[in-house]
């Protein structure tokens, strides 16, 4: 999963500008972790998917590489970021549902639009609800998200079953 992220934010990262491997580590925030060895080889994926350009210059009397979005580069970073817009959406709904009390910021048809299009575990999908019917309104979700039981807790063991058998 961190793959998809560290392209998204170097695109974004060149999104700004031209810039060179040094620069966008720097660029890029630490806790993600960007160094040299994962850097090179994501950015010859990027030029290989043409998502990047790339140009050589001196610089101090080495040469140096420098690195610039294309186009295509563009145009991964915003499907990039349509696609966690809608997980943002079912992010806050279940957070808000979960924690109670928030109201619900997002309609509850955008939240089945943007859970259709994430994909599923495989063992979750074949459990998966229908759609919600189109017509519920805000307040008819929360109601039915109030009374839905919550799920038992786990059972805890009364009994140290390791030393019932060799007290007898």
């Amino acid at each position: 999963m961190k793959r998809g992220f560290l392209e998204a934010c170097v695109l974004a990262v060149l999104s700004r500008g031209e810039s060179y491997g040094y620069q966008i580590i720097k660029d890029v925030p630490p806790s993600l972790g960007l160094t040299e060895s994962t850097l090179y080889p994501l950015l010859k994926r990027l030029e290989g998917a043409s998502c990047i350009a790339v140009r050589s210059a001196e610089h101090n009397g080495r040469l140096r590489k420098y690195y610039r979005i294309t186009t295509e580069g563009r145009a991964r970073v915003e499907i990039f970021i349509e696609e966690w817009n809608e997980v943002e959406a079912i992010y806050r709904f279940v957070r808000e549902a979960a924690v109670g009390g928030a109201p619900v910021t997002v309609a509850p048809a955008d939240v089945v639009t943007a859970a259709a299009a994430v994909p599923a575990e495989p063992a979750l999908a074949a459990a998966s609800a229908p759609p919600a019917p189109t017509g519920i309104t805000e307040t008819a979700m929360t109601t039915a998200a109030a009374t839905v039981p919550a799920a038992p807790p786990a059972p805890s063991p009364t009994k140290d079953l390791r030393t019932e058998g060799a007290a007898s």
